[in-house]
């Protein structure tokens, strides 16, 4: 099929689950063969095929066993404005996670509006996006419904974005007008993200539970990306606002392209669903040997002769009439190919009977080639999706490394005036001491060493793991971390005792007391997902003293995120002994523990 030049970033690329059961991909199909009519284009969607249409060339491809159906179809098509493709994929799991993908894009690289065949599908199935619901306009939230729009907001597993808009009840904008104009203006995000209006008492409300740095303030619409942590107030600067202002100004079709513009660079930029990614390989290699059954069965050997013998007829044949033998001749010139037999086209059909078993011999080779070329492709695709993944986490550690770094600078602004007023003009222009200055370990086998001189703070672990990391840490980006993390646990434990700090690590960390050393929020979790615990909860068990667990051992949820470094990012497993015991335990130092997302 032809290929298209991509400009993902104003693709439709929609990812739709379906929640009806078992058994309805044909009403999928239904759909789209009723869509495909609407352009003149009957053809039969029941086997997979390829075919060449006036105008448009597309593929079907069928694979069902016990484990689960796919259909796939790809449509290129020429018209008077341009090239377009289309690309569905229905996907019916017995028992299991069903879903619908639907792709568009155009050969110029353009806009591309909402297709009739989303809208088709949404009209016969109920697809969603894990809590996002699909629907045709804006929908209204009220006070009653903020259980609900937190719990949307902070799902991690919507690919989807949600747009939210707030009001209040003392501008003259009827709420009703409001949200028609949100709807008008959100047309082009039908199937990449949810609307929501909140009336007013809904948007204080709203804030009152999140504050202000997360809230949507009145007369804007904020969008919010995947998995919102209300409890981090670094990741408050993921989700946009846009303004009173701006909307104001700017006509209907600018907001509108803006918000699809929005809608779409972000399904551009999610990686592939890791059940789609399943489903496309299974598919691919399906592709893979229906190919190389046509070449094998375009390449068949005819039967070869032996004529290593003169051939005689029998008796009873040299008797056949000399019309038979004619007809019998052109059978075997027919059969053989060959326009004259005689010994030049035989030994001529001999050689190629000989070749055909060096093709045979050729096409098993391409298929272990095809193989080996496949396995690197999905290799490359995973590589790719870490890679994008540690990009976007170090660009976000280094914006909050920046925004720290600008803190302390204004900080030491202000002291050295300070210094200054105070006549200590040696203090405000020395050179810092050597004991201020940072001494970090030299590896990881020197920070179990310095932990030993440190109060407070005790590794209970396994000391290989630990070790491990020298190998794997080439940059000391992990080492940093952890170093990081150690003496803020130092300081923990310390603003305890001195009676600053009366609740957790968490709280410590968000409020870190003046005077003690603390670490980015960002990079502390204080817990994992019931999912992850349910599956591998056992590999999160550690060792800690008897006198603080009689069992000797305590599920560590709480953790650091040491560095990006693949699939291997480091982690630091951790248990507060307080309120009972004024000790922090680390109980694992090493490669990042199995959970949902490990290949």
């Amino acid at each position: 099929m032809a290929e298209l030049t991509r400009n993902r970033n104003f693709d439709y690329n929609a990812h739709m689950q379906c929640n009806a059961g078992d058994g309805w991909l044909p009403r999928a199909v239904d759909q789209i063969g009723s869509w495909l009519r609407e352009k003149n284009l009957d053809v039969d969607l029941g086997e997979s095929d390829d075919c060449e249409l006036p105008g448009a060339s597309m593929s079907v491809r069928r694979l069902a066993d016990s484990t689960s159906a796919d259909f796939k179809l790809n449509l290129v098509e020429n018209n008077p404005t341009g090239q377009w493709a289309t690309e569905v994929h229905v996907h019916d799991e017995p028992n299991g996670a069903d879903w619908i993908t639907l792709s568009v894009h155009s050969g110029h690289g353009g806009f591309v509006k909402v297709p009739r065949l989303a809208r088709y599908l949404m009209q016969v199935l109920p697809l969603s996006d894990a809590s996002i619901e699909f629907s045709d306009g804006p929908q209204t939230f009220h006070d009653n419904d903020m259980d609900r729009l937190m719990s949307l907001l902070a799902d991690g597993s919507r690919h989807g974005l949600v747009f939210v808009a707030g009001t209040n009840d003392t501008s003259v904008i009827p709420v009703p007008a409001f949200a028609n104009k949100v709807g008008d203006w959100a047309k082009e995000v039908y199937g990449l993200a949810q609307v929501i209006v909140l009336d007013p008492a809904a948007t204080k409300e709203f804030e009152s539970q999140v504050g202000a740095r997360f809230s949507a303030p009145p007369w804007t619409i904020r969008t919010y990306q995947p998995g919102v942590q209300f409890d981090d107030p670094v990741d408050a600067r993921r989700h946009r606002i846009l303004g009173t202002e701006r909307l104001g100004s700017q006509s209907d079709a600018a907001i509108r392209r803006l918000l699809g513009d929005i809608a779409r660079q972000q399904a551009a930029s999610r990686p592939e669903d890791p059940a789609v990614l399943r489903a496309r390989r299974r598919l691919e290699r399906f592709e893979n040997r229906r190919l190389l059954e046509v070449l094998k069965a375009s390449t068949a050997a005819a039967p070869a002769l032996d004529l290593t013998e003169p051939v005689l007829a029998p008796v009873a044949a040299q008797e056949t009439t000399l019309e038979t033998a004619h007809e019998e001749l052109a059978l075997v010139r027919r059969v053989l190919g060959v326009e004259q037999v005689n010994e030049a086209s035989l030994a001529n059909f001999i050689e190629r009977t000989r070749q055909l078993a060096t093709s045979r011999e050729a096409l098993q080779a391409l298929q272990r080639r095809v193989e080996e070329l496949q396995g690197r492709s999905e290799q490359l695709e995973d590589a790719n999706v870490q890679l994008r993944e540690a990009i976007e986490d170090s660009q976000m550690e280094a914006e909050i490394a920046s925004l720290d770094v600008d803190n302390r600078d204004a900080r030491i602004r202000w002291l050295t005036e300070r210094l200054k007023a105070h006549d200590d003009f040696e203090a405000s222009y020395a050179d810092t001491p050597s004991e201020f200055l940072a001494s970090r370990p030299e590896n990881f086998s020197d920070l179990l060493t310095r932990l030993e001189d440190i109060d407070g703070v005790e590794f209970t672990g396994d000391v290989s793991e630990v070790e491990r990391l020298n190998q794997i840490d080439t940059n000391d980006a992990a080492l940093r971390t952890a170093w990081e993390a150690v003496t803020a646990l130092r300081d923990y434990v310390r603003a305890r005792a001195d009676g600053v700090c009366t609740q957790g690590l968490d709280h410590y960390i968000r409020h870190t007391p003046s005077g003690y050393q603390t670490i980015p929020h960002g990079k502390f979790a204080e817990t994992e997902t019931g999912t992850t615990m349910n599956a591998y909860g056992r590999e999160r068990i550690f060792p800690i003293p008897a006198e603080v667990s009689p069992e000797g051992k305590a599920t560590m949820k709480a953790h650091f995120k040491l560095a990006r470094i693949g699939m291997v990012s480091p982690r630091m497993h951790i248990f507060d002994g307080n309120p009972g015991v004024n000790k922090v335990y680390i109980g694992y130092i090493g490669a990042h523990l199995t959970n949902t997302q490990t290949n």
